[in-house]
């Protein structure tokens, strides 16, 4: 289901696109890295027209959900990101929220990436294509030091036409060091010998400097792309970490 509705409650306001998805309360609530604001839904409002309009009154906010489902009394109003084809595990306490992210190709493609670091065992390339983010650094995805284990890549199984990759960087002040000079290139070609190989890829798009904490790396091209393979590859001396990515 799509919400299409004014982002400002003002003659002329943008519209803002919303899709529902189906999350558990609690992995809402239980998100402590978020900025987050429960509402008190006033007498007789219509929940989904109370609950998005608040929404979109908050730049920091991405997604909405009017609890308890039966009958809403509350507004839950979050910068969580959750992907419209998330797939919730926990049924127990599951809502139909919505979320101003847009259908992507990242969430649920096959991911390959260089060795991640025994030491950090939550944070593993699957984090990156599950279609959820709290900014809990253990949701991100974290590459040892060699050059040869510095990338990413995603296989849509066939090709995909896109024109957007987004990718966010960790929150801590170590982001400029662990998302730094990345390239994003694309192909149709079978997958190659990563990432000695990836200079036979079309470039999409590069980022050549030092993230700042959490920020969201945009490469768009001015037309659209079609490609099978996406790879993300860090051309800095240091580890990768990258901790989520959407491809529309």
């Amino acid at each position: 289901m799509l919400l299409l509705l004014p982002s400002a409650p003002v003659e002329g306001g943008e519209l803002c696109l919303m899709r529902s998805v189906l999350i558990s309360l609690q992995r809402v609530q239980a998100a402590s890295f978020t900025k987050q604001e429960s509402l008190d839904l006033p007498p007789g409002a219509r929940p989904a027209l109370y609950c998005s309009n608040k929404c979109t009154l908050r730049d920091w906010c991405r997604l909405w959900c009017a609890y308890p489902s039966n009958t809403p009394t509350h507004c839950l109003i979050s910068n969580i990101i959750v992907m419209p084809t998330y797939q919730e595990t926990n049924m127990a306490d599951v809502l139909t929220c919505h979320t101003t992210r847009p259908k992507d190709l990242a969430t649920h493609a096959n991911i390959t990436a260089g060795k991640q670091y025994m030491s950090h065992p939550l944070r593993v390339k699957e984090n990156l294509v599950d279609g959820f983010y709290n900014y809990d650094i253990n949701q991100c995805l974290y590459t040892v030091w060699s050059n040869s284990d510095r990338w990413i890549t995603l296989d849509f199984g066939q090709p995909k036409c896109f024109q957007h990759v987004i990718l966010y960087a960790q929150e801590s002040s170590s982001a400029g060091q662990l998302f730094n000079n990345v390239q994003v290139r694309v192909s149709n070609v079978t997958a190659v010998t990563p990432p000695a190989d990836f200079a036979s890829y079309d470039l999409f798009g590069e980022f050549p400097g030092a993230a700042s904490p959490g920020q969201e790396v945009e490469m768009k091209s001015p037309k659209p792309v079609c490609a099978r393979f996406v790879t993300g590859h860090m051309l800095y001396d240091h580890p990768f970490q990258v901790c989520h990515i959407e491809v529309f």
